[in-house]
């Protein structure tokens, strides 16, 4: 008698602890991998963001207090020249009267880099490449940082404008301020 006892506890045990329990969890939906080749010539340009090369936008917050700094760069199989331009804008703050703080500096690689002669960009890289070799490429890269004009004893900018009163940090209009840099391509 024992035995069935016994022999019953067990079914009751192994019934309550779940061991015939249907599953009660949903089921996530799959998960994808896209899978991208080219054929032929490429060329992909960008920013580096968390290590993440090629990235068509960067944003740099407290630029005032940091002297923003970016890293740009290329890879590239193609045939022809081209050349990596840069244009740099002032920080226009967000009212209609849009007054600016200018730029100090432009420095590429830690130097700092003027524009093209009689110009208002800078050249990133000039890049010629005759042939197409199989599975050969060629990359650049180059960290971007930008200084603006902190102070009044700063007077002219990084295209040797003059500074004018407020056009510096220091005595700038209290308010957000946005600087666009722009990165273009060039090809002959």
């Amino acid at each position: 008698m024992n035995k069935k006892l016994i022999a019953i506890a067990l079914v009751l045990l192994i019934a309550v602890s779940g061991v015939f329990a249907e599953i009660t969890v949903d089921m996530p939906g799959p998960v994808t991998a896209t899978l991208k080749a080219t054929k032929g010539e490429f060329l992909y340009h960008g920013f580096t963001v968390n290590s993440v090369k090629y990235q068509s936008a960067v944003e740099v917050l407290d630029a005032f207090n940091t002297n923003p700094e970016f890293t740009y760069g290329y890879w590239t199989n193609a045939q022809g020249t081209f050349s990596f331009r840069m244009s740099v804008g002032n920080f226009i703050h967000q009212t209609p009267s849009n007054p600016a703080v200018k730029i100090a500096q432009v420095k590429v690689n830690g130097t700092v880099a003027a524009p093209v002669s009689g110009e208002t960009y800078y050249e990133l890289f000039n890049f010629t490449n005759a042939a197409i070799l199989d599975n050969s490429s060629q990359t650049g890269e180059k960290t971007i940082t930008i200084v603006p004009v902190a102070t009044a004893s700063v007077t002219t900018d990084h295209l040797s404008a003059p500074v004018g009163s407020g056009q510096n940090v220091a005595d700038a209009l209290a308010g957000s301020y946005t600087s666009e840099v722009s990165i273009y391509i060039i090809g002959s």
